[in-house]
């Protein structure tokens, strides 16, 4: 029977482009291409994305569940607001949730894992001594992201690669390392540097409480 199949076909296509206008929308809006607040129109999101409504719609909606996008029917599909207040307990949230990571992924981490997540600490060190906000803040997530893809815990990879974008989009960390003196900027170098070597002797807890630091040192 060719239909079931062409139709199963379709679908998984179709889940794929979607998933792909999610990553771009959610890129764009992590990395600030689009603006809190901005409006968003389909016809040109449709033109630039090069794809039909449908896949647009649904990577929006996936967007609006966990907090990047707001959406009113009739009225605006916008960038969500960045709230001031939830620059801190956001990064407490972050330092929670990445260090948790951490500490499952260490013991199950491949000599070639481990080797990449440190060349990946000794870049973000390199960017914090100079002192550039965009890097760091491309550094600082490059890390964690890959912490978070690299560990074997499939329910905890499932939910994080997805649903920690809201608490990257209300921690800009470019506008938190603008506020940071030296002094604070270079604890977070420290304790990347920490959780470097913690990484080479496979210590999970220590590895933890690295990241951990590295997070509310910010705050």
């Amino acid at each position: 029977m060719p239909a079931p199949r062409r139709l199963a076909s379709v679908t998984v296509e179709r889940a794929l482009l979607k998933d792909v206008v999610r990553d771009r929308l959610r890129d764009a809006i992590l990395d600030g291409t689009f603006l809190p607040g901005e409006i968003l129109r389909d016809a040109e999101l449709v033109e630039w994305l090069e794809v039909s409504r449908t896949p647009l719609r649904e990577a929006i909606n996936d967007l609006a569940r966990i907090g990047l996008i707001e959406t009113y029917p009739n009225r605006y599909t916008r960038v969500a607001r960045r709230i001031g207040s939830n620059a801190a307990p956001s990064l407490q949230a972050l330092a929670v949730l990445h260090g948790g990571a951490v500490l499952l992924a260490v013991p199950t981490l491949s000599e070639t894992a481990i080797a990449r997540l440190q060349r990946r600490c000794d870049e973000l060190i390199e960017c914090i001594w100079g002192r550039d906000e965009i890097a760091i803040r491309d550094g600082f997530l490059s890390l964690f992201r890959a912490v978070d893809a690299a560990g074997e815990n499939e329910a905890y990879r499932r939910w994080a690669l997805s649903d920690l974008d809201a608490f990257y989009f209300q921690t800009p960390i470019e506008m938190v390392v603008r506020t940071l003196d030296a002094r604070r900027l270079d604890e977070v170098a420290e304790a990347t540097e920490e959780l470097k070597v913690a990484l080479a002797v496979r210590d999970a807890q220590r590895a933890r409480l690295a990241a951990e630091t590295m997070h509310t040192a910010m705050i």
